[in-house]
């Protein structure tokens, strides 16, 4: 974890002088990375309080807002030459923060299942850090894919209950789902990080 917090720091230096820099092509390439902050830091301290204090439209305001922020920072480095390693890293851990964000409040509300759905994203967040920082691939497999896709519609379903009421028992089935994929992709991610990790050590062997 502390490895974690060197390198993010000092990348964060970085976009920090870039965006100080009187190179316009310095401040240019930032602009994805500029986003992505914006996007990690405002998501905790404004979607959180508007859900928690029922002000449910302008948190789907919010929430429309950050979306579009994850949509044009990729875009945009893409198509204007602004993709960077650290980028790529700091895209995955903004998208991890919004989904906790937004899973948080729901904890106050909802079944404990939503707790231990906050406790197994931290979880996966952990492994996938702990393997990237040691030069293992960290992206999501299909299993991790469709963990997020299962994961995002029980998050839509609970705040839809806010302005239409969903059964309960709709609710409890969707979220046990999600457990069940998250401990999937805990075991997937761990399996897959030691075979990458075994090959790695063999093809240095060689």
């Amino acid at each position: 974890m502390k490895e974690f917090w060197k390198y993010f720091i000092k990348n964060i230096k970085i976009v920090i002088s870039d965006l100080k820099s009187k190179d316009k092509e310095k401040r240019r390439k930032q602009i994805p990375n500029t986003l992505t902050l914006i996007r990690g830091f405002l998501a905790p301290i404004t979607i959180i309080p508007a859900v928690l204090n029922k002000n449910i439209y302008l948190a789907f305001v919010l929430i429309a807002l950050c979306g579009l922020t994850d949509c044009f920072d990729g875009w945009y480095a893409r198509n204007y030459n602004a993709q960077s390693e650290f980028g790529a890293d700091l895209d995955a851990i903004c998208d991890k923060l919004f989904v906790l964000t937004l899973t948080f409040p729901l904890a106050f509300e909802y079944t404990s299942w939503i707790v231990l759905i906050l406790v197994l994203e931290l979880i996966i967040s952990i492994i996938n850090s702990h393997y990237r920082l040691k030069g293992i691939d960290a992206r999501s497999s299909l299993i991790g894919k469709a963990k997020t896709v299962v994961l995002d519609c029980s998050i839509a379903l609970c705040y839809f209950d806010y302005i239409i009421h969903i059964q309960d028992l709709a609710i409890t089935i969707v979220t046990v789902m999600t457990n069940i994929m998250q401990f999937i992709t805990i075991i997937d991610y761990i399996l897959k990080y030691r075979k990458e990790r075994i090959n790695e050590v063999q093809t240095e062997n060689i």
